[in-house]
């Protein structure tokens, strides 16, 4: 736990993990100096860079760290394709400006995508309550098993969390058949087919063969896709995520 001298809560950082505030004076016992009221209790991590150094850092969000991080590279990527004017070309073959460009694009393109659906995954594996038991059918359509949290992040695939585990969590309804499944089924097939990338999938192609490389670009933007999923599950959080409100990036 960190004590820091920011009194106005304008100036935390909106990817911050969790912060409280000082309600009254408090005296350091190991400093012996007063921290004013209204000082920010913020939750750290320590890391032991040499024997003699260690690092202390405020404790980030996970999933504000990743969903911020899909957005700039979206942005990025966003750049190059306008640059390229690709998208106000009335020209039936068109291409970007370079080699260079097509490929920074890609690269921004593909960050975006895997970092957007790992923010996503992070969001639902912190949603689950420590104490939570989600009972499923798992060898045996008959028989019940219980998986506490633990197995449930392990195990269970991230369709079954955001259709069945989530929905038990927080009492509400599936995301499944809403306006943000089917973006967040095109996104996690664009994800999946990227971290298992298979050789058949990233060959040369025709203008109707389907490719990884066109996946990605025709991926719709992904860290709103991602964004929305979230959304869908924040209106039923009595407590929502500190970063919820203040994430800078809710338009393209």
């Amino acid at each position: 736990m960190l004590i820091a001298p920011i009194t106005d809560p304008a100036d935390d950082d909106w990817r911050l993990h969790a912060t409280a505030r000082l309600a009254e004076d408090w005296a350091n016992p190991w400093s012996s100096q007063i921290v004013p009221k209204g000082s920010r209790l913020t939750v750290s991590s320590v890391i032991q860079l040499t024997k003699k150094k260690q690092l202390t850092i405020p404790l980030p969000n996970a999933t504000a760290l990743l969903l911020n991080s899909s957005a700039i590279a979206f942005t990025a990527a966003r750049s190059i394709r306008d640059a390229s004017g690709i998208d106000k070309s009335l020209q039936a073959d068109i291409s970007f400006r370079s080699d260079k460009d097509a490929f920074d694009y890609i690269e921004r393109m593909i960050e975006a995508v895997v970092l957007a659906f790992t923010a996503l995954e992070a969001f639902v594996n912190e949603t689950i309550p420590e104490d939570f038991v989600y009972a499923h059918h798992a060898r045996s359509e008959v028989v019940l098993e219980a998986a506490h949290k633990s197995t449930i992040e392990r195990h269970i695939p991230i369709d079954e969390k955001l259709t069945s585990v989530l929905p038990e969590v927080l009492n509400c309804a599936s995301p499944k058949g809403s306006r943000c499944w089917q973006a967040y089924k095109q996104l996690k097939e664009t994800r999946d087919r990227l971290v298992h990338m298979k050789s058949q999938d990233r060959k040369s192609s025709g203008a109707k063969d389907d490719t990884v490389w066109k996946s990605v670009i025709l991926c719709p933007t992904p860290h709103l896709a991602a964004k929305a999923v979230i959304d869908h599950f924040s209106k039923s959080m009595q407590v929502k995520p500190g970063w919820h409100s203040r994430f800078p990036h809710a338009k393209t």
